[in-house]
């Protein structure tokens, strides 16, 4: 795709802001989801503006639903358009799932059927999201926590195949990634090797909490290190432009969490990850 290499950054939440608003050397790049902007207000395109003076920011959406036929609420798709091109976002991810059934909104990342019929379904929308927002796009792989019995495909073949069906990238959740093998007894690392790599732009982090015997990927912890080890495997065998931390609850110390940036980053730079 030619994309820049942005470095290592944090998914921002109005928590950090204090943080962030005036530039930190330990952050390269952020993340933005746009539905915190939405809808884009005088204050709101302030807010991105002071953001995007700043760093390089990154969308990352919640409702583009590619894996239905949902209708978006109206405006919406004008209001990413609007934000992308405002922030001069390089790339726009979301997420291979869908959160809308009709005009529904159903306000839950919920896991496709892996079938055929779906793999055409998710191709079509990453194709028309990538052209109506202009920029190159990327799906990430969430966590789910059953197996629809409409399944025909697993999902390491379903990802490949939506991925390289759509001509986009790959945005690989390594926390999403280590609960769906631990829920489900599967070894992340033969998963990966089944991954089309060489389609990986953007790499998550993240932490959770393990309740009733599930892992849950709730964003409320650091990383555990089960997900830095998968980091130091996949890195040196993907071209990964961007690695970024998601935390939504239970913020440490800011400087904890530049703590675990610098780690990422000393990760990639070991595996020789770079501009080039």
């Amino acid at each position: 795709m030619g994309l820049p290499f942005l470095g290592v950054g944090l998914s921002y939440r109005w928590d950090l802001n204090p943080h962030l608003a005036r530039g930190n050397p330990g952050v390269d790049w952020l993340e933005v989801t746009p539905e915190h902007f939405l809808p884009l207000t005088p204050d709101a395109e302030r807010r991105l503006d002071l953001l995007a003076k700043r760093y390089p920011l990154v969308g990352h959406s919640l409702e583009l639903s590619v894996g239905s036929d949902g209708v978006d609420a109206p405006g919406y798709r004008e209001g990413l358009r609007r934000i992308t091109q405002r922030t001069g976002s390089v790339w726009h991810g979301d997420h291979l799932c869908f959160t809308r059934v009709g005009d529904l909104a159903l306000r839950a990342l919920t896991p496709v059927p892996l079938t055929d019929e779906a793999v055409a379904t998710c191709v079509r929308n990453v194709r028309a999201a990538q052209a109506d927002l202009g920029v190159p796009f990327v799906v990430e792989n969430i966590a789910y926590l059953f197996h629809t019995p409409l399944n025909t495909l697993d999902e390491a073949d379903f990802l490949r195949r939506v991925v390289e069906g759509a001509d986009c990238g790959l945005l690989l959740d390594l926390h999403n990634l280590y609960c769906n093998a631990a829920n489900h007894g599967f070894d992340p690392y033969a998963f990966l090797d089944r991954l089309p790599l060489e389609r990986v732009v953007q790499i998550h982090l993240a932490g959770g909490m393990t309740a009733e015997g599930l892992r849950l990927d709730s964003h409320s912890e650091t990383s555990p290190e089960e997900v830095w080890r998968l980091l130091e495997y996949v890195a040196p065998r993907c071209p990964v432009r961007g690695v970024n931390f998601e935390m939504d609850s239970g913020f440490p110390p800011f400087a904890r969490l530049v703590e675990e940036l610098a780690r990422a980053r000393a990760i990639l730079q070991r595996c020789g990850a770079s501009a080039a």
